[in-house]
């Protein structure tokens, strides 16, 4: 005799019809197992779902939002070019051909139409579905496919060639991309193999567990040969930044010397030349300019030479940020068409624990990028603002000049990139980051395209930071 298990429907009822004959406390106690037995379902099964959004968005945002952005989404076109022309491509070959025991047009047709947006990866590179998508279409057209084409072949030595190919595929991405990848993909791959394929045989035990030592010495390979390359990438950033330190160090003494020279002239050409003198108001604006050009590249040195160092050493002291952010902007080389663009409200003084001389950089050179773009716009204001709250203290650099794209608003913190292409060293943003992260604290930015940027700095004043005293 099989007897049914009741349903949580059949629990109630029976637990209802079974209430009206037993004591009001056990009653109770019995309403309180059922509603923990209905929450440890409930709970269980949040907790799964939870888990795998948290791994399936992990995988997913590795496949685009790291520090080789752009070069992920061409390599997304390329695996997309790959599937839309291989899946048709080797369905001919394998049927008709070199004819394998099993192909599957659907599977191929499937598989060919998830690769075609991949295709246009950079058209949507601004979209949030695309990496999850991505993330799908490569798990079911490379290792979903071959793994269950290798299944269904018997495990022939052409289909494990053809997996171990999609494996190197897969980690020319992200590591926990492509881990997580071919894990679902063959998880997948063998449960459709079970239920719905040829498995009468049974899975081809011996030539999978021979194939398994070979996929795994490839992947060891592959992810040791990333490592290698993420080394040299760090040796290449050393050199670079031992390189500049050399250099800007070398450049100090005859910038001194200049700017020594430019504060002379200024001193002795209005004594030299008649106050009526044409020349006169020219020679002192060239004089200026010189100032300025030597105030510039000199700010420039510093930001190498800081850029060179690791901020972790920097000594680290209580500051007032008002202070040095005014000390910055009074410092700063602007053209007196400029001033009237810069509005700073900071309100009564805020201490934070950091270095001042490097949040004077930091603040030097937001300044910097801001004017650049009003120069760009032909428009635009800047307004320094900070606020004290009571587990930070935030400052916040906006102007309402030209705004950058989404695109490369995800990259504005990543060594060596600059924008517009080719205008800086790109490496100004990235210090910046670099300095308050080693204090703990952060910078970010948000921006609309022809409207506004806009760079919060948030200094805690909890955790690790003495609570400062604000007056």
């Amino acid at each position: 005799m099989v007897l049914d298990a009741p349903g949580p429907a059949q629990v109630s009822k029976s637990h209802k019809r079974a209430a009206g004959r037993l004591p009001r406390g056990v009653v109770l106690e019995m309403d309180a197992k059922v509603a923990q037995a209905e929450d440890g379902r409930t709970s269980l099964a949040g907790v799964a779902r939870h888990a795998w959004q948290t791994v399936f968005e992990t995988a997913a945002r590795a496949t685009l939002l790291d520090e080789e952005s752009v070069i992920r989404l061409r390599r997304i076109q390329m695996v997309g070019a790959l599937g839309v022309i291989g899946h048709p491509l080797y369905y001919v070959i394998w049927s008709y051909i070199f004819p394998q025991p099993y192909e599957n047009l659907w599977l191929r047709l499937v598989c060919t139409a998830l690769f075609v947006p991949l295709l246009f990866a950079s058209a949507f590179s601004d979209r949030r579905w695309l990496p999850p998508y991505a993330l799908f279409a490569i798990t079911v057209g490379l290792p979903f496919a071959f793994i269950f084409f290798y299944l269904e072949n018997g495990g022939s030595m052409v289909w494990a060639e053809s997996v171990i190919i999609a494996v190197v595929i897969l980690y020319h991405f992200n590591t926990a991309f492509a881990t997580i990848a071919l894990f679902s993909g063959a998880a997948a791959a063998i449960a459709l193999f079970v239920l719905t394929g040829n498995s009468m045989g049974g899975i081809p035990w011996e030539p999978v567990l021979l194939q398994l030592p070979v996929i795994g010495f490839v992947i060891a390979v592959l992810v040791v040969i990333k490592m290698d390359r993420q080394l040299l990438a760090e040796q290449k950033r050393r050199g670079m930044a031992a390189a500049l330190a050399t250099v800007a160090h070398e450049l100090r003494t005859p910038l001194t010397s200049l700017a020594m020279t430019a504060r002379g002239l200024k001193a002795r050409l209005p004594a030299a030349l008649d106050q009526d003198t044409p020349l006169r108001d020219g020679l002192m604006q060239a004089v200026a300019r010189m100032e300025s050009d030597l105030a510039h590249i000199s700010d420039s040195i510093e930001l190498l030479v800081a850029n060179s160092k690791n901020p972790d050493n920097a000594t680290q002291e209580l500051f007032e940020l008002g202070g040095v952010i005014r000390d910055a902007v009074g410092r700063f080389p602007f053209e007196q068409s400029d001033l009237e663009l810069v509005t700073v409200d900071l309100p009564g003084p805020a201490y934070v624990m950091g270095n001042a001389q490097l949040f004077g950089l930091v603040t030097t050179n937001l300044l910097k990028n801001a004017l650049e773009a009003t120069k760009r716009a032909g428009k635009g204001t800047i307004h320094i603002r900070c606020e004290v709250r009571p587990d930070a203290v935030h400052v916040v650099f906006r102007d309402t000049a030209t705004g950058v794209p989404s695109q490369v608003l995800a990259r504005m913190f990543q060594p060596f990139f600059s924008y517009p292409a080719h205008r800086g060293t790109g490496i100004g943003l990235a210090f910046c980051q670099k300095v308050l992260n080693s204090w703990g604290a952060s910078i970010s930015c948000r921006s609309e395209e022809h409207v506004f940027t806009e760079f919060d700095m948030r200094l805690p004043r909890k955790g690790k930071w003495p609570e400062a005293p604000l007056q």
